[in-house]
């Protein structure tokens, strides 16, 4: 099935468009494009994520979105993350940011593409970001990448299994697999 093609839009034009819009898009090469609805194993997972990480970082130096906030990840492209956390140095009325120390993105069928992909070239090139994050909904299972001295890594730290812990020194955190996948059915 063809879905039409939206007109290419600048960053600008796309925000005020997607303020009128029922559903949720990310703007990838000038053109809108819609985000799929997720499963309840993709809803645990984030609020575990949440939880923990709000417990451990600083409110004053980090602020955390969710799903809803824009990250500009080039002239023409908004990427909305199912996890931000960002430097706490935004204006509340801000709409986008480009500047990320965390993004985490929980793995769907209709998003494998893209998350180890396009979101995944685009989002190791921001110079903020310290870690990326891809989390598997039907088994215990993460994707790592953190930056060292000479940048991030081309593959990936796998990190398997319930009794696993992932540690993101730059941000000092440390998310057992356990706290991850609670509540998860695989």
């Amino acid at each position: 099935m063809n879905r039409p093609l939206f007109p290419r839009m600048s960053i600008e034009a796309f925000e005020a468009w997607a303020e009128g819009q029922d559903g949720r898009y990310e703007l990838v090469r000038g053109r809108p494009v819609m985000m799929n609805q997720t499963t309840w194993n993709h809803s645990h997972i984030t609020t575990n994520l949440v939880r923990v990480i709000l417990n451990a970082l600083d409110p004053n130096q980090y602020h955390m979105a969710i799903g809803d906030f824009g990250l500009q990840t080039g002239e023409d492209t908004i990427r909305l993350a199912d996890i931000m956390v960002t430097p706490n140095n935004k204006s509340g009325k801000d709409r986008r940011t480009e500047e990320a120390v965390l993004l985490i993105e929980i793995l769907s069928p209709s998003t494998a593409t893209d998350d180890f992909g396009d979101k995944q070239r685009e989002y190791l090139a921001l110079s903020s970001l310290q870690a990326y994050l891809i989390i598997a909904q039907d088994k215990a299972c993460a994707w790592l990448w953190l930056r060292g001295e000479d940048g991030f890594p081309e593959k990936p730290d796998v990190i398997e299994g319930l009794d696993a812990t992932l540690t993101i020194d730059a941000l000092s955190l440390t998310l057992p697999m356990t706290d991850i996948y609670a509540r998860v059915e695989f």
